[in-house]
């Protein structure tokens, strides 16, 4: 059985969506929802909760409960996954050339430390989780729209900065991408592997996101020096990006595989047959 409270979400919920409640509209007053189902405001301000979390809806202090805008009603910004190059260096996308650093709280624009490294960025390094190891944490954003923009923080092993020991301060024209490559003489290589969660409260201010209901975008880009001669392949650092998935999407090009290539064969099986037991 559907609690009320639930009923009252879902009701509200499809009001919202066929665009009875239009986005930046005002809810009924909780009292008045409470009489309508003949139930104590309790349980509706626990549907109302049950909705804040999904992100449809937000309190405005003395004002009442308002519909937000989210994606199913605002196109989102893809960002184009490839990596681009200008006069001051790498960018990841043509469509964020323009983006250019803000400043932490602090007023550094990058705010270099040493930290412990998390489970999964210390598993695509292959080290122990807690390994210390230098962070260079960034803001990136768009200087014409205030919430387009996004957190970087790069991940470096040890080994890597005692190489190239200007990573652990200021890199100069070009960044650390630029004086990898001039150190090993060979160019770099990137991948990414994109997922979702939900914000930490110091992230969640950083990027100007609402304080509940609304997931990161995340993706973590792993930059390597290619394999060569008898020198396999090696990670010089991990990425963590994490931008609002409420006004962005990744976009990436899908190759076809060596088992793809043009012209194909004709198919010989049929997909919904294939796991039916044969007598």
């Amino acid at each position: 059985m559907v609690a009320q409270y639930e009923q009252i979400a879902r009701d509200l919920r499809e009001q919202i969506a066929s665009g009875e409640y239009a986005p930046g509209t005002a809810l009924p007053l909780m009292r008045d929802i409470a009489a309508r189902y003949g139930v104590s405001d309790i349980t509706v301000r626990k549907a109302y909760g049950l909705l804040t979390q999904e992100g449809l809806i937000e309190s405005r202090r003395r004002t009442g409960v308002f519909v937000r805008e989210f994606p199913d009603r605002v196109r989102l910004t893809v960002r184009t996954r490839q990596m681009e190059r200008d006069q001051y260096g790498y960018y990841s996308g043509p469509d964020v050339q323009h983006w250019r650093p803000l400043p932490h709280p602090g007023g550094e624009q990058t705010r270099v430390t040493a930290a412990p490294a998390p489970a999964d960025i210390a598993d695509i390094l292959g080290v122990e989780t807690g390994t210390e190891m230098t962070v260079r944490r960034r803001i990136i954003g768009d200087p014409t729209i205030e919430t387009h923009r996004q957190l970087a923080d790069s991940w470096i092993p040890a080994w890597v900065t005692e190489e190239v020991p200007t990573l652990v301060g200021d890199t100069g024209t070009g960044g650390m991408y630029d004086r990898v490559e001039s150190w090993a003489g060979q160019p770099l290589k990137w991948r990414e592997e994109a997922s979702a969660r939900m914000p930490t409260p110091e992230e969640a201010e950083a990027l100007l996101m609402p304080g509940t209901g609304v997931p990161l975008l995340r993706a973590v880009r792993v930059t390597a020096l290619p394999a060569r001669r008898r020198q396999p392949e090696r990670v010089i650092e991990v990425q963590d990006i994490r931008m609002s998935a409420e006004l962005f999407a990744l976009g990436y090009p899908v190759p076809r595989g060596a088992s793809a290539k043009w012209p194909v064969r004709p198919a010989a099986s049929d997909f919904y047959q294939a796991d039916e037991p044969t007598e």
